[in-house]
């Protein structure tokens, strides 16, 4: 319950930044915890991840105080419970195209009178105790939906009117796509749909989010207000790092091919 970086950017009023972890490896996880980021998202919905592999990676991150967002594969009470047992700091929960889905999302990760979460949660209340756990989760589970359908866009007022609905996010790709224009992400329809998003939210006071596949595209949105935005992930930026290391290398190579001297 500590770790609630995340929580306390949205209490104080300020971005927050994250970025997906995909790697599956502790080591790797380990040595994120000391990134200055906000948060880190595990993708259980479009990435081969296990509740065990989740818990995991928990385990590894839980000396700091990095927040762990997890997107379950759906908005299904029992799979958010199982995610919020093992320690997950909020969800992102996708598909959510009406008010009545949003709320069934809350109320799957609030305990009752609030919610309907079933009590067990195992591994987070050894840490600090059951009583101390119980006291605490209804108020430090972040709870995010997401809006990334055309339907949810015409519901959203409802949905932001939910009680206990911490934030949305906008799933740019799955939106274009719904609103006809394929992978278009950055079509101006599109944008212009995004925008109108962000300013409702703007408007009714709840976090808008984004998920950004550049740091350029993270940075614009931020500055119209995004509160909490993801960019890419720990393996794009693998890719991109060696991506520049071969690019190097082969200069190296065509200089000493230019010069004759095969290297000697």
């Amino acid at each position: 319950m500590s770790n609630d970086r995340l929580a306390a950017a949205l209490r104080e009023g300020r971005p927050a930044i994250g970025s997906a972890h995909m790697i599956q490896d502790i080591a790797i996880t380990e040595s994120l915890a000391g990134v200055d980021l906000d948060f880190l998202l595990v993708d259980m919905q479009h990435v081969a991840i296990t509740i065990e592999t989740l818990q995991h990676v928990l385990i590894a991150l839980g000396p700091t105080d990095l927040s762990v967002l997890v997107r379950p594969v759906w908005n299904d009470p029992v799979v958010i419970g199982q995610v919020l047992d093992v320690g997950a700091t909020g969800v992102i929960v996708p598909m959510v195209n009406t008010a009545e889905d949003a709320a069934r999302a809350v109320a799957a990760a609030r305990y009752p009178p609030l919610g309907t979460r079933s009590w067990g949660p195992r591994r987070v209340s050894w840490l600090g105790g059951p009583a101390e756990y119980a006291r605490l989760a209804n108020d430090a589970i972040t709870v995010l939906t997401q809006v990334e359908t055309a339907e949810a866009v015409k519901n959203l007022d409802d949905i932001l009117a939910v009680p206990g609905l911490d934030g949305v996010m906008v799933g740019p790709s799955d939106l274009a796509i719904s609103l006809g224009y394929g992978d278009d992400r950055n079509n101006p329809e599109v944008l212009e749909v995004i925008q109108g998003v962000l300013d409702r939210c703007l408007a009714r006071g709840v976090p808008f989010g984004f998920f950004a596949g550049s740091t350029e595209q993270a940075g614009y949105w931020i500055g119209r207000g995004s509160r909490i935005t993801t960019c890419s992930a720990d393996v794009s930026a693998v890719v991109s790092g060696m991506a520049t290391l071969a690019s190097a290398l082969r200069g190296s190579v065509a200089e000493v091919a230019g010069s004759g001297n095969g290297g000697r």
